[in-house]
């Protein structure tokens, strides 16, 4: 029960605002699903953040448990390394979008214009 009132309690926010954020096109469609990645992305730094805060934590305390002071120190490692990937790839992300030029908004006037002539009586 309290696992189904904290995922609620999570979903809460993304329920309010659904109606607001109203998916016409492809392009809104790319702009929400764009918005859910980085809203994530930011989720799992600050989740990685305080795993290594807490590991460090624990690593201290356990200044007179050998094992434990090993197994603190390879998760911690474990930590590092995962926050490392992370801001890597969202890093990587940020410079192709730079190389290549991509924007987050449609191309406006892409395509050729028909013209039409309008001859009055």
């Amino acid at each position: 029960m309290k696992k189904i009132l904290a995922t609620l309690a999570v979903l809460a926010p993304s329920v309010a605002f659904a109606q607001s954020n109203q998916i016409n096109d492809f392009n809104s469609l790319t702009v929400k699903l764009t918005n859910i990645g980085t809203t994530i992305i930011s989720i799992l730094i600050a989740l990685g953040v305080i795993y290594i805060v807490w590991n460090a934590v624990q690593f201290i305390m356990a200044a007179d448990n050998a094992d434990k002071r090993k197994e603190k120190g390879q998760a911690l490692l474990y930590g590092i390394v995962g926050l490392f990937v992370i801001l890597s790839i969202w890093g990587l992300v940020a410079i192709l979008t730079g190389t290549f030029s991509t924007q987050n908004t449609a191309p406006v006037n892409q395509f050729p214009q028909v013209k039409t002539f309008v001859t009055g009586n």
